[in-house]
């Protein structure tokens, strides 16, 4: 289902769904808070605004721009990345944590921009290896010192949730390309005792996942902001206690507006919200996915489906810690949760998406016409 201008209407809908559910949900469960620390309750919502409004620019600045241009920058993109991995490391820190990159008002978080980094180089790189990738050296080199050095300067941030994010896009990307799954489990196994040894040995969110694993024999006892969000979820009910008439955002639910999100939506919305709303990320994932089935050659594919996949882990992660599955990881929902740079980087991915579609669409075009010429001659 295309526009005129070749973009996918289907897709560009449910995005601008959720973005207005974003909009309108951030400024519900942030405005207590806007108050108390600006002053005002527009704070979070006139910014969330503006970062939409830079995003939905940026889909369509990248709808326009020929996705097989990637190709060219993708190795300088990923060094790029990496330098800005490391530059946020000497940043001022923020809640204790040095995610962020501060000039004046403007906040980046670097590890959100080596996400799509490493999606357009992990396409380009698989496509020009396809075939290849029944072979361990292949897995090897580049792909392991890839993730080892994310690994290392991610966890200095630290920011464990963008790094599982990383590590499921790229064992996706080479699963889809058919690598053997006993050699991505010989690279998954020391990334695992990696993370064992830091939480376990060097104290890195230790207490965090003890609390989550005491909450299985004692809910009372687990994370507090799980405790929260579940309280949120479950006051909810079946239809929500109505848009703006959540209380969990009264300062009991820590973040409401950014990695908890989902949990005031839940408490506003109820079951049936969290269903619609989970229904049209779905329905995302799914034309993202088929976008990359109709891409016209591999790289194109390998693109799409590496940048949907991004998209569909952070959706998956995110509602997983909310509801009390995994240990809370601090991961913003795509398109929801306040922040701009999460927002901006997950609209360059659907413009990206977009180009691809309206590609696709004149490579049918093209290939239709010369049928009809065939049939001619």
């Amino acid at each position: 289902m295309e526009n005129r201008w070749g973009l996918d209407f289907f897709l560009l809908t449910v995005v601008l769904i959720l973005m207005t559910v974003g909009v309108v949900m951030v400024y519900s469960s942030s405005h207590f808070i806007a108050e108390k620390r600006f002053d005002s309750p527009h704070f979070f919502l006139l910014r969330q605004l503006v970062w939409s409004l830079i995003a939905m620019g940026a889909i369509f600045v990248l709808a326009r721009i020929d996705y097989h241009l990637y190709r060219k920058i993708a190795l300088p993109l990923l060094a790029i990345a990496f330098v800005l991995l490391v530059a946020v490391l000497f940043a001022r820190p923020i809640k204790g944590a040095q995610r962020w990159i501060t000039f004046r008002a403007f906040q980046f978080q670097p590890s959100e921009f080596f996400k799509f980094a490493l999606a357009i180089y992990l396409a380009h790189s698989l496509a020009k290896r396809a075939g290849r990738f029944r072979e361990w050296r292949y897995l090897l080199i580049p792909y392991a010192p890839i993730l080892f050095l994310a690994f290392f300067l991610i966890m200095k941030e630290p920011d464990l949730g963008t790094f599982i994010t990383i590590a499921c896009m790229t064992f996706l990307g080479l699963f889809v390309v058919g690598a053997r799954i006993k050699h991505m489990a010989m690279v998954t196994i020391p990334v695992v005792l990696a993370g064992l040894i830091l939480v376990f040995g060097l104290g890195y969110k230790k207490t965090r996942v003890l609390d989550y694993a005491r909450s299985f024999a004692d809910p009372v006892e687990g994370s507090y902001q799980v405790k929260q969000a579940v309280l949120a979820l479950g006051s909810g009910g079946v239809f929500g206690q109505g848009l703006g008439e959540g209380h969990q955002k009264m300062f009991y639910l820590p973040e409401p507006h950014t990695d908890f999100i989902f949990a005031s939506i839940g408490e506003e919305g109820g079951f049936v919200g969290l269903a619609i709303l989970l229904f049209f990320f779905l329905v995302l994932i799914w034309r993202g996915w088929m976008i990359a089935a109709r891409a016209p050659d591999l790289f194109g594919f390998l693109l799409a489906f590496i940048l949907t996949a991004s998209i569909f882990v952070s959706v998956v992660l995110n509602v997983a810690v909310v509801t009390g599955l995994v240990p809370t990881t601090g991961i913003p929902l795509p398109f929801l949760s306040y922040g701009g740079s999460s927002l901006l980087v997950v609209a360059l991915s659907i413009g990206v998406l977009q180009n691809i579609a309206a590609q696709s669409k004149l490579y049918e075009a093209a290939r239709a016409a010369r049928e009809r010429r065939s049939r001619f001659a």
